[in-house]
C-alpha cells in the first residue's frame, strides 16, 4: 500500500496510520488537529495521503502542497489556513497549482498524477467519503475508519496497532 500511495509523513515514532485528507474537508482538518498532539508526543506517525474528491479546488490545492520543496511545511501551513477559515467563517486562502493546458509545469503534472492515483485507491476500496484512516493492527487485516475520529478513539486504538 505505502509504495503505491503518495503521502506526507509527520512523526517518526509510534504506529503508522494513513490519513486520507482533502483540503475542503472540515472533518479532515479536525482529525489533523487531533493527530498533531499524538505526533508531538511521539505516540503516532501519520502518513497524510492527499486526495481531491470534494470540490474542484481540491486538486490544485493538494497539488500545490505536494509540489512544494518542503511538503510537510506546506501541509502545516494549509492546515493552519483551514483552521483560521473555520474560525473566521472566511474562505481559506490556500495556494493552488495551475493545471491549465500549456501553463502547468512538469512538477504540477506529476503532483496531479500522484493525487489521481490516491483518488483511484479510494475508489478501488470502495470508499467515497472523508475522512478515512487506514491502519495495520497487530493481528488481522488492514483496518479502515471512515468518518471523524476523536483523540480518545485514537488513543484506544494505538495499543492495537503494529509499530
Amino acid at each position: 500500500m505505502g509504495k503505491r500511495l503518495t503521502f506526507i509523513q509527520e512523526g517518526h515514532h509510534g504506529p503508522i496510520i494513513y490519513d486520507f485528507t482533502d483540503t475542503n474537508c472540515p472533518y479532515c482538518h479536525l482529525i489533523y488537529v487531533t493527530e498533531a498532539d499524538l505526533i508531538r508526543e511521539g505516540k503516532l506517525t501519520v502518513r497524510y495521503v492527499p486526495v481531491a474528491i470534494i470540490k474542484p479546488s481540491s486538486m490544485p490545492e493538494a497539488a500545490a502542497i505536494l509540489q512544494e520543496g518542503n511538503p510537510i511545511a506546506a501541509l502545516q501551513h494549509a492546515e493552519q489556513e483551514i483552521g483560521n477559515s473555520m474560525t473566521s467563517g472566511k474562505p481559506a486562502n490556500l495556494p493552488q497549482a495551475t493545471d491549465a493546458i500549456g501553463a502547468a509545469t512538469q512538477k504540477t503534472i506529476t503532483a496531479i498524477k500522484k493525487i489521481e492515483e490516491n483518488n483511484k485507491f479510494l475508489q478501488e476500496i470502495d470508499v467515497n467519503e472523508l475522512p478515512d484512516i487506514i491502519y495495520l493492527p497487530k493481528k488481522g487485516k488492514l483496518g479502515l475508519i471512515t468518518g471523524f475520529v476523536s483523540q480518545k478513539q485514537l488513543l484506544a486504538l494505538l495499543p492495537k496497532l503494529q509499530q
